[in-house]
């Protein structure tokens, strides 16, 4: 019945498009785009067998659902069957295009080294435009192997005694490697489980390390009204000429399983030359082409930021006394290529 119901739409598809009188660009894309992912898996799905090349069936519709592409405007193609496929939550999987890469950077979080980890923004502790909350040391904590960012009911006073005195309600957790490390190009991995309850915005992130923008987000999320939105993964670059606001920007987002509060996941991100990949549990997820364009603004060194911020839009939702909510680090890697460049900051 399936097949039956197969045929008469792909009878009536050829009558359009074949023996119409003009056969443009267009109505090509759309007959080959059918063909693909939908007369040409549903004829072979009812047949209950699998296809020449694929040892069964299951392998066959993994195959289709990894295969699927999302077009957008600006000529790159995203994944977005993440619940179909084959997730590693456990250990880093590393492409093929890293198999004779080297690991350059690499910290479990046995402690903390405030030789490779800064505290805070290098610019400052809090942010102008964001006075709600600062970036606390009281905030970064290891303990059991694990890096713990914070953001809780702490206020504290900024500037006291002057005409600048600030006093701000929440304190928030922050890293980054600008004293120590920056990276030209690299595959970029954190094994993390993400904070629960409102307003939360944790963030993996790179960013240029003498320019805003560049930006990378491999992911941020956020909790909004009651955290069960942080299960849905953001991507974005940043890319432009100013230094305070950024020109252009491409986003991507995903909803994941609704237990990365609960569970450790492992994001990860490719940034070579030429395009930016994300993986999300060892499935590519994401791919930008960089244009010629783009390109300008992602060659130049960048610093890692893992962060665990509060969403200024939804602070009405927040506890009214005293809270903590924790973003908790497993490790943090990076892998490069030969032709790949660290820039430890003591060379500069």
């Amino acid at each position: 019945m399936l097949k039956l119901a197969c045929g008469i739409i792909l009878k009536k598809f050829a009558k359009y498009f074949l023996v119409s009188r003009f056969m443009n660009v267009r109505r090509f894309q759309i007959l080959t785009c059918f063909l693909l992912f939908f007369a040409l898996p549903i004829n072979l799905f009812s047949q209950n067998k699998s296809p020449r090349g694929f040892k069964n069936l299951n392998l066959y519709r993994e195959f289709v659902a990894k295969s699927s592409r999302v077009f957008n405007p600006h000529g790159t193609t995203a994944k977005i069957r993440y619940s179909l496929s084959r997730k590693y939550t456990d250990s880093l999987i590393l492409p093929k295009s890293y198999s004779q890469s080297k690991l350059v950077f690499h910290d479990a979080f046995d402690s903390f080294n405030s030789n490779t980890w800064g505290v805070g923004q290098p610019w400052g502790v809090y942010h102008p435009s964001f006075p709600h909350q600062y970036y606390g040391d009281s905030e970064v904590f290891v303990k059991n192997g694990y890096l713990y960012l914070l953001n809780q009911s702490r206020k504290k006073t900024f500037n006291s005694n002057t005409k600048d005195s600030i006093t701000i309600p929440y304190g928030t957790g922050l890293i980054n490697t600008f004293k120590s490390n920056s990276f030209q190009y690299g595959y970029f991995a954190i094994r993390c489980k993400n904070p629960q309850g409102a307003a939360t915005w944790p963030a993996f992130w790179l960013t240029g390390r003498y320019h805003w923008p560049p930006e990378i987000d491999i992911f941020e999320m956020y909790g909004k009204k009651d955290g069960s939105t942080v299960h849905k993964q953001m991507i974005t670059l940043h890319l432009g000429e100013t230094e305070n606001k950024s020109k252009r920007q491409f986003e991507r987002g995903f909803k994941l399983p609704a237990n990365t509060d609960t569970s450790f996941h492992i994001y990860s991100c490719d940034w070579n030359d030429k395009r930016i990949r994300f993986y999300t549990d060892g499935v590519y997820v994401k791919s930008f082409r960089l244009t010629s364009w783009m390109r300008q603004y992602f060659q130049e060194p960048m610093y890692l930021i893992v962060n665990n911020a509060l969403d200024h839009r939804y602070l009405e939702y927040l506890p009214k006394g005293k809270f903590s909510q924790a973003f908790v680090v497993d490790w943090v890697k990076v892998y490069q290529n030969p032709k790949q460049i660290l820039i430890p900051s003591s060379k500069e």
